[in-house]
């Protein structure tokens, strides 16, 4: 019997189109012969729906369309197994019975430990890092401290709250040159995908770069700019037992840093 995975996706996050891209091409990659696939789509004012066309990229061109010819569905857990209960006004709901979740979520809200800590207390199995690792692995600033902590190289930061600039900018432009110099990178402190990052050569571009960080995120961190940057990715794949690498590739950057326009827009 094929085990029955729903695929989880979207979410309030600010790279919810990410997570839209990244879980149709999980969904499309996925061995049919051995699971049965459910997409599980959760739209950005929190409700969750399944249909026909939620797994199809194109049908996001227009997602209200989508929405109002796909099911909305209550979640709730079941003998260790996520239900996905119709809403179906006047009549019996139809339930399907979920036996693990792939969550493919990018962002606060989803990615942060939120969505794994709600799978967690429902009892669902789901696939991924767990909730402190996901917590963990989405704030920048805590993850240099445990990298630090395992003797790890990574560059000096400095952490701002939103109430740290808005109650004195000047002072907390000075704060981050004193400690990191410049030109120094800013971004949202747990967001990712190059959303909010900008670097300043000036303490002008400094103020304007860490207004623009709090568009996004009520913390964020500033570092030094490494010159000459080179990015390189790779992706892992294991559990507590053990982990395998994929080989590493260099993306190109159109400017400084690695943006969102590069990752995911200018083809």
């Amino acid at each position: 019997m094929k085990l029955k995975i729903g695929v989880m996706f979207g979410g309030k996050s600010v790279e919810h189109e990410v997570s839209v891209i990244s879980a149709i091409q999980a969904i499309n990659a996925l061995d049919k012969d051995k699971y049965e696939v459910v997409p599980v789509y959760i739209s950005r004012d929190g409700r969750f729906f399944t249909g026909r066309d939620i797994g199809r990229i194109e049908a996001y061109r227009d997602i209200p369309a989508l929405l109002s010819r796909s099911t909305e569905v209550l979640v709730s857990g079941a003998d260790d197994r996520l239900r996905l209960l119709e809403l179906r006004p006047l009549r019996k709901p139809k339930e399907t019975l979920l036996d693990i979740v792939l969550p493919v979520v990018h962002g606060t809200n989803v990615e942060d430990g939120a969505l794994q800590g709600f799978l967690r207390t429902l009892g669902v199995p789901f696939a991924g890092c767990d909730v402190f690792a996901s917590a963990v692995g989405m704030d920048k600033f805590a993850m240099k401290a445990l990298f630090r902590e395992r003797s790890l190289p990574v560059l000096d930061a400095v952490r701002l709250s939103m109430r740290d600039f808005f109650d004195a900018s000047d002072a907390a432009a000075e704060c981050v040159i004193r400690a990191v110099g410049l030109p120094a990178v800013v971004k949202p402190v747990n967001l990712g995908s190059s959303v909010g990052i900008k670097v300043a050569h000036t303490k002008e571009e400094l103020l304007d770069a860490l207004n623009y960080a709090f568009r996004f995120a009520p913390a964020c961190v500033a570092e030094r700019a490494v010159q000459n940057l080179r990015e390189i990715n790779c992706a892992v794949l294991g559990d507590a037992d053990g982990v395998r690498s994929s080989e590493c590739e260099e993306p190109v950057a159109a400017d400084e840093i690695l943006s969102y326009e590069d990752k995911y827009v200018n083809g």
